[in-house]
């Protein structure tokens, strides 16, 4: 089965169900697989077809989606760029990937498409017809409705096998370098098989969408209920999240995915705990972790929806294990056990697999995971091993049952008088302590220790945390050399994209300011 099968087979199951609305449109699943098919043939009349790749700079909306199944349905590898990056990222990832194509949105169009814009391919299409930009400085573009009317029929079925890459995914694009992930088609199709069994979803099921499909969380929704035949709403943005909520309620949407920033922003911003959504049936955490107390706060919010709990990489494709609401609250702290098909394993400083109960790196091997990087050095970034594993980086322990518990990055393990200590186990200390509202621990340079640890608390709202109280609390749950040596209460700490507490981020300020 390759990807564009799952379009394929929903329209033949569901031709009149809705695969997407948005604030300004629909279409269901008969139409996207018609305006797809004739976006291919006219594509694959150009020369478009397997071992080419296009490159997708769009914001969500309809045109993009349309284009996405037509590439795919040619045999080509879609590149998803992020359109908040800077020119210069948006550069390196088209130097690198080397599209045969580029697609682009009227918005994007016109702020890259200029003489002082990126070096584009020959073939340039966008999403609709007159566009001021659309035909300045010599580009040949060429138009979805241009290509519509060209198009007739369906493409040739494309020559290709599912382990050949169907998408390439960039895991990052605002700062540092991106890289480019090879998804084939079976590493998405086990991925996705997998995850709708676990959770359950059928054609009735439907999500609101509120991250950009170049995310690889959004392309997961997205062929998820493809799949499965559901319909994927999409959000007019996650900007004010009362609108969101708003959306939620009147959409009568059965589910919700999103990272934490995402539930804390509703949790804080919004009436989410006074009118919960009242079809909601589930929701779905990934990108990390909510702190044991945003858990809670969420299960109080939404006493009678579902709360599931994801852990992967893009590199997996992107699901590594799944934890659902028999066991969330259980099993506290967990990430659930693998997903099937997948391997995991916690690796010892020999690279060998160790017992349960014991912290290691994080390892996982099966169908799921990547073809590799763009760039082709997943190897000697240590990403994939020599038996073909994805290093996650990520240190954690499987208990006896199976499940996941992290404690942090390998990067981010702090050595302090010769006794290796992981964050993520004071912190969940600290989490447990009457009063704590967020916590980040972090290791800065000590002449003595090697290491001193350090925990920067932010209180809940009315409560005043006293020095000495958490110090208390930490000396009665874990050795002395395990208390942090410096308490420090703070009104914020800086998070990541996905609204997790950035703990490299904080460190890099502690130190900077330790200099000033």
């Amino acid at each position: 089965m390759f990807i564009f099968d799952l379009l394929r087979h929903s329209a033949q199951a569901h031709p009149d169900r809705l695969a997407a609305i948005f604030p300004d449109a629909q279409v269901t699943f008969a139409e996207l697989d018609r305006r797809s098919d004739r976006v291919a043939a006219a594509l694959h009349a150009r020369g478009v077809g397997p071992g080419d790749r296009v490159a997708l700079l769009c914001d969500n909306g309809l045109a993009p989606v349309v284009w996405f199944w037509g590439v795919l349905k040619t045999g080509a590898q879609s590149v998803d760029m992020p359109t908040l990056a800077g020119r210069d990222v948006l550069q390196a990832v088209l130097d690198e990937a080397k599209p045969k194509a580029l697609v682009l949105d009227p918005k994007q169009l016109t702020k890259h498409g200029g003489e002082a814009g990126l070096r584009l391919p020959e073939l340039v299409f966008t999403m609709a017809e007159g566009e001021p930009a659309a035909h300045a400085h010599g580009l040949r573009i060429a138009t979805l409705e241009a290509l519509e009317a060209e198009g007739s029929g369906r493409a040739p079925d494309p020559a290709i096998v599912a382990d050949d890459v169907a998408m390439i995914v960039y895991t990052s694009g605002t700062t540092g370098r991106p890289n480019g992930v090879m998804l084939s088609h079976e590493n998405f199709i086990t991925n996705l098989q997998a995850s709708n069994e676990l959770m359950g979803l059928t054609a009735d099921h439907s999500i609101l969408m509120v991250v950009p499909l170049y995310y690889i969380h959004g392309r997961m929704q997205q062929l998820m209920h493809a799949m499965t035949g559901g319909t994927v709403v999409f959000s007019a943005g996650f900007t004010f999240p009362a609108k969101v909520h708003a959306e939620l309620v009147k959409s009568g949407v059965r589910g919700f995915s999103g990272v934490p920033y995402h539930f804390k922003q509703l949790l804080d911003r919004s009436k989410l705990a006074q009118q919960p959504p009242p079809q909601l049936e589930y929701v779905l955490i990934t990108g990390g972790a909510l702190s044991p107390s945003g858990l809670e706060q969420l299960r109080e919010a939404l006493p009678n929806v579902g709360i599931h709990l994801a852990y992967g990489q893009t590199e997996a494709a992107p699901r590594i294990t799944w934890i659902g609401p028999d066991e969330l609250f259980v099993k506290v702290g967990s990430v659930g056990r693998a997903l099937p098909n997948v391997k995991l394993e916690i690796l010892g400083p020999n690279e060998e697999p160790v017992g349960p109960n014991v912290v290691g790196e994080v390892a996982a091997g099966g169908p799921n995971i990547m073809k590799g990087y763009v760039s082709g050095d997943e190897r000697e970034l240590g990403k994939i091993d020599a038996q073909g594993r994805l290093r996650t980086g990520d240190l954690g322990r499987v208990d006896e049952d199976g499940h996941l518990f992290l404690v942090g990055r390998s990067s981010e393990m702090i050595k302090s008088a010769g006794e290796r200590i992981f964050p993520q186990e004071i912190e969940d200390v600290l989490h447990r302590c009457a009063g704590v509202q967020e916590v980040a621990v972090i290791g800065v340079p000590d002449e003595m220790l090697g290491e001193r640890v350090e925990a920067y608390v932010i209180a809940k709202d009315g409560v005043t945390l006293e020095v000495a109280a958490l110090k208390s609390h930490c000396l009665a749950s874990m050795p002395f050399v395990r208390v942090p040596k410096r308490f420090v209460v703070v009104d914020e700490l800086p998070q990541t994209a996905s609204g997790k507490v950035s703990r490299s981020k904080l460190k890099a300020q502690v130190l900077a300011e330790s200099k000033a």
